[in-house]
């Protein structure tokens, strides 16, 4: 642990470092046609994807604050107030699931599909004591999740969402407001390596195809969900130490985009390609709050009941779907 926390803090600081030079570089070349940007990493115009100094598109600032479309964690009304719906664009306005356009990618997670499509291709022994585990959330609260110890997210669960990046040539790194979720992609050519010991986020390696960063994540353990809590596939929870996960992330103007292939041959029949997700670029008056998780007491946590299976809990939009409990004894 001791030689793992020295690495981290030597990476930070070189990584803050390089970041001053790639910022400034970044920054001049994105304002040499006198158009003036409202801050790091922000697109002149909003629809202009930024760049690096070397050329490729510019990850830097901050992503997910505020609402409006395209952000997956908050919609916004009319008049301007923000809708947390946890679901953005695939709720509609009395709350339920609908599904996008022909052709047309989903903005985010459906809330607790069941659908094959949205969910792990798990071995069936496997999804027994996985559908297990699903029957026992209420709202969207289950006592067996890993965060509520405290537990780094993992991957894809935890990668991607509200968050600061700090880019240069060498390593990207993405803050979480969640501090456990902290990753480095390391995108200066290296391999995994050799002797790698699993961890919650696993070890990132990363390469640019055309404007296309490609991340390979490998040494994840098997102590993190796949997902979980709002907006979660219903069934995407338990994975093995074996679980490979292949990300690709886009920029195109204010707007990231994410999409991470999981492969895990000890669980799945084959590999599980998750829904795409995408969050805006903040304008600048939004930033990334201190954060220090408690451990939840789980003891007190609602599971369901024949008579009370399901709680929407979490405000005016959701989702009142009635679960299978019959198998449930209380």
């Amino acid at each position: 642990m001791k030689k793992s926390f020295t690495k981290y803090i030597v990476v930070a600081a070189a990584l803050a470092s390089l970041s001053l030079a790639g910022m400034k570089l970044a920054v001049a070349q994105n304002t040499s046609t006198g158009v003036k940007v409202p801050c790091v990493g922000c697109s002149p115009d909003g629809k202009t994807t930024p760049r690096m100094a070397d050329g490729h598109p510019d990850f830097n600032g901050f992503w997910g604050g505020g609402g409006g479309g395209g952000n997956h964690i908050a919609g916004e009304t009319a008049d301007g107030s923000k809708l947390f719906d946890f679901g953005g664009a695939d709720i509609d306005d009395k709350g339920q699931t609908r599904s996008s356009k022909p052709g047309e990618e989903s903005p985010g997670w459906t809330i607790g599909s069941a659908k094959p499509e949205d969910n792990p291709p798990y071995k069936p022994e496997y999804y027994a004591k996985v559908k297990a585990v699903a029957e026992e959330t209420y709202g969207a609260a289950n006592r067996n999740d890993p965060n509520l110890d405290c537990k780094p997210a993992g991957v894809p669960r935890g990668s991607f969402g509200q968050m600061h990046i700090v880019q240069t040539p060498q390593a990207i790194a993405v803050l979480f407001e969640n501090a456990e979720n902290t990753r480095i992609i390391y995108t200066d050519g290296r391999s995994h390596p050799s002797d790698l010991d699993t961890s919650y986020m696993g070890d990132s390696v990363g390469h640019w195809e055309g404007d296309t960063l490609v991340v390979d994540v490998a040494g994840l353990n098997d102590e993190t969900w796949l997902a979980g809590s709002f907006g979660a596939p219903k069934f995407a929870i338990l994975h093995s130490d074996k679980e490979h996960v292949i990300e690709r992330w886009r920029r195109d103007g204010d707007v990231l985009n994410y999409e991470a292939t999981v492969e895990d041959p000890v669980m799945f029949t084959k590999p599980w390609v998750i829904k795409p997700r995408r969050v805006r670029h903040n304008p600048g008056d939004d930033y990334l709050m201190q954060f220090h998780c408690i451990t939840d007491d789980k003891g007190h946590i609602v599971v369901p009941t024949k008579t009370d299976p399901f709680l929407c809990n979490w405000g005016p939009q959701c989702v009142t779907t009635k679960n299978d409990t019959s198998h449930i004894s209380h």
